[in-house]
């Protein structure tokens, strides 16, 4: 008989809810889909893993790895961690300074200030040299900051004192790293659930916020002098929001809410002054329902409530609050992120966007992942069994949620990848697949300094993790799965002799675990099912004179000559039946690979 043959490509992502028929006719979709990740380019590529931050000299910031990290985020081109009831900060990952610390120091003579009066009259002070407008400032146990300097002995305040003192001491903030060694701890207590929003029109790092509901609002900022670091960290105490859960910027103000007083309030900082919550162009506003997240999502900032969604605009006149919907609210503030044109979060019916939800309203269709509905269900119905975290990778279109369970083993932690792109039909959608085996409790990536992505991750180990690092799980194998429907080729009532499959792979360094499992007939049980095959070693290509180093550049050893870009790998295959799947798996610490397609060969036989 004549062999046939039928071209299969790669693409749409984890479907786990169209029936067998309707799968028929999307063959390169996947019924399982694990530590692989759908590119934007097409194909599903084994993804990377991620390593310690600071690699074999990694250090825990605390120095106690029993202390839970409870956030993290990138700034001034390393990464700042909350771990227990201290805040960290690393560029290197191997050593760690603390930065919750008293960082006023005393400056040049006394000072006398009048209640009602913004005038600070000083005694053998020296302001012109020591202090520059927006400086931080502390006179008798407040904090300010310098509006104006008129002279050596006198300078404004930005708001008036309530007391009348004479001959204090007058500080102002900024340590080197010597001096914040030994400076006094800023107590905080009870940290948890960290969240951070950098004010980024001050200074070459920008300042940053940090609230987490059981402390106040923290300020921290890096400046520099001389070329070296500068170190400022504070409590806001003016009349600040008790206790906040969650920030960010907008309208050029400090946005906070989820208050220990009052959870369904918003409160915003006079526009310009992001630590000033008393000034006149200062606010809150009540949504009647519990905030459980705030996102600026073009020009409106977005209030995610448990029930129900609003939008906030209009700071700089009067407030307007306008429902987006009550009828759907947001499960956990930590999945919402910006993707695609438009916020994404997880609601009681699924992962939904914010657009979509604001033109269907609260019908199913407006999810975005019902094609992993089973597990998006698993996940809600044990949601109170987990820590839940997200993030956006924004070279590949991404958006990463993890969620994660303590006490649980490595290998059974799990998340979930939505990669967004544009169909066939030019309609954008997601593409979905599932990790595991990623121990990942908290999250973050942003754009450092130099414009790079970075990532970074934390669990219960203590350590910081840079992620999509490595060809390893800090060490453990990286087990990935990727199956396919049951295929008929077009005729179910047709037996086929598969004889041979080409498979057309991208591998990005060496690996020779790939194998591929094929079952016939929906691996039922009456039919033989052949073992595994071995689909031999995949080498990237290499580049004459461009290996590794100029001292092994061209030599035998260091890299594969003759490898091809996109191999394709053809092995010869047994079985037969009226349909079969196929699976690609590995379980290694190899390089990455990418399956993009196949072509099944066969050979027609009865009709049943």
């Amino acid at each position: 008989m004549p062999t046939q043959g039928a071209s299969i490509t790669v693409a749409g992502g984890l479907d786990l809810v169209s029936s067998s028929h309707a799968l028929f006719r999307t063959p390169g979709a996947a019924t399982i889909l694990e530590n692989f990740e759908s590119a934007t380019t097409g194909g599903y590529r084994r993804i990377s893993g991620y390593t310690k931050f600071g690699g074999a000299s990694a250090a825990i910031p605390s120095g106690v790895s029993t202390e839970s990290i409870e956030g993290l985020v990138p700034y001034a081109n390393g990464v700042i961690v909350c771990q227990g009831d201290d805040i960290y900060w690393s560029t290197t990952g191997t050593s760690w300074t603390q930065i919750n610390k008293d960082t006023y120091k005393v400056k040049t003579g006394t000072v006398s200030v009048t209640s009602g009066s913004p005038t600070v009259t000083g005694s053998g002070t020296a302001f012109t040299t020591e202090f520059a407008a927006n400086d931080r400032i502390r006179i008798n146990n407040t904090n300010y900051r310098v509006l104006s300097i008129t002279s050596d002995t006198v300078l404004t305040l930005d708001y008036n004192p309530t007391a009348t003192v004479s001959g204090q001491a007058v500080y102002k903030s900024g340590m080197s790293s010597s001096d914040l060694s030994s400076a006094t701890v800023s107590t905080r207590t009870n940290q948890t659930n960290c969240q951070f929003v950098n004010y980024e029109s001050e200074g070459i790092y920008g300042t940053l916020y940090i609230t987490d509901g059981n402390n106040k609002i923290a300020e921290f900022q890096i400046t520099t002098s001389g070329g070296s670091n500068v170190f400022h960290f504070e409590t806001l105490e003016r009349s600040s929001p008790i206790n906040p859960k969650i920030c960010t910027i907008y309208a050029e103000r400090l946005i906070v809410a989820g208050q220990s007083d009052s959870d369904s309030t918003v409160s915003y900082s006079t526009r310009l002054e992001p630590y000033n919550f008393t000034g006149s162009s200062a606010g809150s506003i009540d949504t009647g329902d519990v905030i459980v997240g705030i996102k600026v999502f073009r020009n409106t900032l977005v209030i995610f409530c448990k029930n129900s969604i609003f939008e906030l605009t209009n700071l700089d006149s009067t407030p307007i609050l306008k429902s987006v919907t009550k009828n759907i609210g947001c499960v956990d503030g930590n999945t919402i992120q910006e993707i695609g044109g438009d916020l994404v979060f997880l609601a009681p019916d699924g992962l939904r966007t914010v657009a979509g939800t604001a033109r269907i309203g609260d019908v199913e269709i407006g999810s975005i992942s019902r094609k992993i509905l089973p597990v998006i269900n698993d996940l809600l119905d044990n949601i109170a069994n987990y820590t839940i975290d997200s993030m956006v990778i924004r070279e590949r279109s991404q958006y990463r949620l993890f969620y994660y369970q303590s006490g649980q083993a490595a290998s059974g932690q799990k998340g979930i990848i939505g990669t967004f792109k544009f169909d066939s039909n030019g309609v954008p959608a997601f593409e979905w697949s599932q990790t595991k085996g990623m121990e990942i409790k908290r999250c973050t990536s942003a754009l450092n300094t130099s414009n790079t992505e970075v990532q970074f991750g934390a669990n219960e180990s203590g350590y910081i993790y840079t992620l999509d690092s490595g060809n390893n799980f800090d060490g453990a194998n990286i087990n990935a799965r990727f199956q396919t429907p049951d295929m008929d080729y077009g005729d179910n009532g047709l037996r086929k002799s598969l004889y041979a499959v080409k498979a057309n792979l991208e591998p990005e360094g060496t690996n020779c675990n790939l194998k591929l499992r094929i079952r016939y007939d929906f691996e039922s049980t009456d039919v033989p099912q052949p073992g595994e095959f071995s689909i031999g070693c995949l080498s990237s290509a290499a580049v004459f004179a461009t290996s590794l180093s100029v001292t092994n550049a061209g030599k035998f050893g260091f890299s594969t000559f003759g490898a091809t870009t996109l191999p394709s790998k053809r092995v010869l295959v047994t079985g037969s039946g009226f349909s079969n799947s196929f699976r690609f798996s590995t379980n290694d610490t190899d390089a990455s690979y990418s399956v993009n397609g196949m072509f099944v060969s066969f050979i027609a036989g009865g009709r049943r």
